[in-house]
């Protein structure tokens, strides 16, 4: 996520998703493209006791695709990658 500040600054706030989310990420993404949908961004609190507590902060966006061939280049280098590493820790089980 980027934005800017009032000098123009520009901020960025990148999220880790783990390797076991990226296909379920990449098929919300596609639907909500696809769909031509708002996507409502919220967030939680979760304290060291998981007591969780929903923020007053939340907002909706609209997604832009890149053009087709570039996105669904995108979603297979994705899949090339997870093929690339199950295989790693076949062989590495073997071992």
């Amino acid at each position: 996520m980027k934005t800017n500040t009032k000098k123009k600054k520009e901020i960025t706030l990148k999220l880790s998703i783990p390797p076991s989310k990226h296909i379920g990420f990449i098929n919300f993404i596609n639907l909500a493209l696809k769909q031509d949908l708002p996507i409502e961004l919220s967030f939680e609190k979760i304290s060291k006791k998981g007591e969780r507590e929903e923020s007053k902060i939340f907002g909706q966006f609209k997604l832009q695709g890149k053009p087709d061939s570039q996105f669904y280049g995108l979603e297979e280098e994705l899949h090339e990658e997870e093929r690339k590493k199950k295989k790693l820790q076949q062989k590495r089980k073997q071992k």
